[in-house]
């Protein structure tokens, strides 16, 4: 028996062949903490845009919509439920140390008819916010909350 022969381990060979695979898994699994990250973040953001969205909600929905309150400019926090232009008024709040950027949208849907008190007058309202980080990537990313408001007017319509 050639005592050469009987040693029994790993080449240098096999054990670059073990380091290749090893390295390939380890930067497979490098490339999954780094998209874990960025997912975590875009959560984080999408929870405050959240939060801040459902606080202006909040806000348009305790403004009583009265002969007052409907033809006074919409401004935050103390302005009213007018109608916006198109596009909407767009702002830029900062919350938790990030920046997003808040677009309320106020629609007239509705109004008092020809020949009675207050005509042209609108009587249901459509109110749209949308809140987007402003390192959103997708559009995915945006949170977007809607509501209808109406005024008590009484009549057939």
């Amino acid at each position: 028996m050639d005592p050469v022969r009987n040693n029994k381990g790993f080449t240098v060979l096999e054990a670059a062949i073990a380091m290749v695979i090893l390295m390939i898994i380890g930067l497979g699994i490098a490339s999954l903490f780094t998209y874990a990250i960025g997912a975590n973040s875009r959560a984080d953001d999408r929870e405050l845009a959240m939060a801040i969205a459902q606080t202006r909600m909040e806000w348009l929905r305790t403004i009583p919509f009265t002969t007052q309150t409907r033809s006074v400019a919409f401004s935050y926090p103390n302005g009213g439920l007018q109608a916006t232009s198109p596009n909407g008024v767009t702002e830029t709040v900062t919350s938790a140390g990030r920046r997003y950027i808040v677009t309320t949208l106020i629609e007239d849907l509705s109004f008092v008819p020809a020949g009675v008190h207050d005509e042209g007058a609108p009587t249901v309202k459509s109110i749209k916010v949308s809140v987007t980080p402003s390192v959103a990537t997708t559009a995915f990313e945006t949170v977007t909350l809607n509501t209808q408001r109406s005024t008590q007017v009484t009549g057939v319509y």
